[in-house]
Parts: structure tokens; C-alpha cells; sequence
């Protein structure tokens, strides 16, 4: 074994000649010895080196062997050392005194060598178990940390995947509703375009002049048709950002407007936005970002969502985009109470939610910081100024392009 890895004995006498016999006594044994001629200097070596026994004399100018051994034992870093005293003393006064101050056994001098090394051999043996026990332990909580740290993971896994069935589901049901209304709403644009021409020339083939009740409902007429008109355009506008939303084709990377994703997933919450509640727009910066389409209107829909929720009674959502640095950036901002500090990196945790029993899973901000991770970007909380909650999404900006 190299002598790096034996355990180490520790010989404390102020005889230099004492020190010399027990060194060489010590030379067949399996370990390393450290001497020391002074009380002082025995508790210096003690706070600096680990020890498996310790052979301390008794009787010693300055500090005496008692001393050192109680000072040991008042430090949790060497109170469990074994001390042996060697003293030419005894007496019961002596023995009473020495286990009193922590000594596990006592030579007495003349030092017997066999029994000397017999006792050394003892204590290095229970030191050699201790230390296999505790390097055993040690491996059983690494092992013990990896198991739920895989468990955590595979908890996490699962949630993303049962969020991904349920966005899917999602996402295949608006596109599923879009194609179906995108049709008939492309024909009857069609045949609006068509009756407003056919209007037209019918009105070329009339007299200038109208009765006026005839005039009145002549030009009510036409307002309602551009009302139409204009009813279905928004909800071709609406088919067409539901479509966006879904992107069940753009499951790989790439370029998408930064623009569109967010009017998509205002599109999709504007229900659950409601009079009381504010939503601004402020995006700056590049508008083409290279990404994963749907993964990312995940995000954006989780963190306003939780920006929505986050806010009792009146208030406000800011959606914000802008370059800094190297960084593409997006910012989430709501006028609610905020979260207190020490449960800022806890919400990002599966399963941890601070909405009442039944409000919450706790999966959307993990399963957002998780997405946000695979786009090798960063996902922070902090206060936002003012009050409320700040949430930032940081992509590379090497992903963006102006």
C-alpha cells in the first residue's frame, strides 16, 4: 500500500529519546508516524493532519498530556481519536484522571513492546473498518443522489411528455378547426367580392336619383356588406394565427417571425385576458429568429399564462422583445405580487406550484425552462420593477436574423 494511503499514529513526548524508541517500535507496523515534543505542537499537527491513534505522554512541561487529550475532545474534528497515555505513574488518581479526560487505555512505563504493538494494531484495524464504512456510505448517497436525480429526470421526462401529447392534441385539433373553416370562409369571401360588383352594376342600371327610403336602405346595405367583409377578414386573420400556433409541420429548427409567434399566442389566450387585464406590445429587435416553432409559442403561452393568473383584479402583461449582447430577448412582465425570492428557483422545479390545490401541476415553468434549455438559451425570474414578476427568455442571437 503506498504510503500516502496508511494511517497515520501520532507520538507525543518532550524526551527526544522517548520519541526515538517508540518511532523505531512503530517501523514493522503498517503506518505512518508523526511526532510531536509538545502539547502545543501535538494539537497544531491534530488540526492539520488525520490520525488514527495517538500514543500521548503524560507528563510534559507546559501542557501536560490531560490537557492535550481534553482539548481533543472538545474539537468535533478529533474528538473520536483514540489516546493511549503512556505514563510512568500509576496510580488510580492518575487512571481516574486520564479516562476522565478522554483516554481509551494506558501503558504504563516501562513500555511493554509486544502489547504496545498489539494495542497500535487494534486501533488501526477499527481505524481501517471506520474509514471503509464511511467511503461505503459516502458511495451509497452518491448512488443514493443519483437515483433521484434519474427519478427527478424521469418525473420531468414524463410531464414533458405528457405536455407534448397534450399540445399535440392541441395543435392538431386548431389546425384541424382551421382547415375546416378556412374553406367555406374562402368562399364566401369570394362571393362577397362577387355580390359588391353585382350591386354595383345593378345601381349603374338605376336612376341617379332614389326615393330617399330607397337611397337610405341602398346605402345601409353597403355598410353592412363591408361590415361583413370586414367580421370575416378578422376571422381569416384569426384561422390564419391558429395555424400558426399549431406548426404541427415544424417540429426541426427553423427561421419563424418573432411577430407572428407572439400574436399567435395572444391570439389563442385573448379569452383569458378579459377587461381587466392589459396586454402591451413592445417587440424590438431582429423579428426572424431560428427556432423550434412550436416549442417556443409553448413557452411564450406558459409564461403568459402565469403572467394572466399571476394578477387579482386589474393590471398588466407586457410582452417585450429586444437584442442585448449576444442574446435575443424576450420579457414576460405582469403588475401582480411577484414571487418572494426564496421561491424563485422552485417554481422552475416539476410539480412545484404555489396556485391553491387543484389550480396548478406545476409542470408549465419546468416544462418552459426545460424547452428553453434545448435552444441552448436561459430562463430567469426576478422581480419586476415596480412590483410583479419579470420573467426572461435569453436565445443565442446567432439564431436571429434581422
Amino acid at each position: 500500500m503506498p504510503e500516502s494511503n496508511l494511517p497515520a499514529v501520532l507520538i507525543v513526548d518532550d524526551v527526544e529519546a522517548n520519541l526515538v524508541v517508540l518511532r523505531a517500535l512503530l517501523e514493522d507496523v503498517a503506518c505512518t508516524v508523526t511526532s510531536a515534543s509538545s502539547g502545543d505542537q501535538a494539537l497544531r499537527l491534530l488540526l492539520r493532519q488525520e490520525f488514527a491513534v495517538i500514543l500521548l505522554d503524560v507528563q510534559m512541561p507546559g501542557m501536560d498530556g490531560y490537557e492535550v487529550a481534553e482539548h481533543a475532545r472538545s474539537n468535533p474534528s478529533t474528538r473520536e481519536i483514540p489516546i493511549i497515555f503512556l505514563t510512568a505513574a500509576n496510580s488510580p488518581e492518575n487512571v481516574a484522571r486520564g479516562y476522565g479526560s478522554g483516554a481509551v487505555d494506558f501503558l504504563f512505563k516501562p513500555i511493554d513492546a509486544a502489547v504496545l504493538l498489539s494495542k497500535v494494531r487494534v486501533f488501526l484495524e477499527l481505524y481501517g473498518a471506520r474509514r471503509a464504512l464511511a467511503d461505503t456510505n459516502k458511495r451509497l448517497e452518491s448512488r443514493n443522489t443519483q437515483l433521484e436525480q434519474a427519478y427527478r429526470d424521469l418525473q420531468a421526462t414524463q410531464s414533458q411528455l405528457i405536455q407534448s401529447a397534450k399540445m399535440a392534441s392541441l395543435g392538431e385539433l386548431v389546425a384541424g378547426v382551421a382547415h375546416e373553416i378556412n374553406n367555406p370562409l374562402a368562399f364566401v369571401l369570394n362571393h362577397i367580392d362577387t355580390t359588391r360588383r353585382c350591386l354595383t352594376q345593378f345601381r349603374g342600371d338605376v336612376p341617379d336619383s332614389l326615393p330617399e327610403r330607397a337611397e337610405q336602405q341602398w346605402q345601409r346595405a353597403q355598410a353592412r356588406l363591408t361590415e361583413v367583409e370586414s367580421g370575416l377578414i378578422r376571422i381569416r386573420d384569426l384561422v390564419l394565427k391558429l395555424r400558426t400556433f399549431s406548426r404541427l409541420d415544424e417540429g426541426e429548427r427553423k427561421v419563424v417571425s418573432v411577430r407572428e409567434c407572439v400574436e399567435s399566442v395572444v391570439t389563442i389566450l385573448t379569452h383569458r385576458l378579459e377587461e381587466r387585464t392589459e396586454l402591451v406590445r413592445d417587440l424590438q429587435g431582429p423579428d426572424q429568429l431560428d427556432c423550434y416553432p412550436a416549442l417556443l409559442n409553448q413557452v411564450l403561452m406558459n409564461l403568459v399564462v402565469n403572467a394572466i393568473d399571476a394578477i387579482d383584479g386589474k393590471g398588466k402583461v407586457t410582452i417585450k422583445t429586444y437584442a442585448n449582447g449576444e442574446s435575443f430577448v424576450f420579457d414576460v412582465i405582469d403588475t401582480g405580487p411577484g414571487i418572494p425570492e426564496h421561491l424563485r428557483e422552485r417554481v422552475l422545479e416539476p410539480f412545484f406550484t404555489t396556485k391553491p390545490v387543484g389550480q396548478g401541476t406545476g409542470l408549465g415553468l419546468s416544462i418552459a425552462y426545460s424547452i428553453v434549455k434545448k435552444h441552448q438559451g436561459d430562463l430567469t425570474l426576478t422581480g419586476a420593477e415596480g412590483g410583479g414578476t419579470l420573467a426572461r427568455i435569453r436565445l443565442p442571437l446567432a439564431g436571429a436574423a434581422s
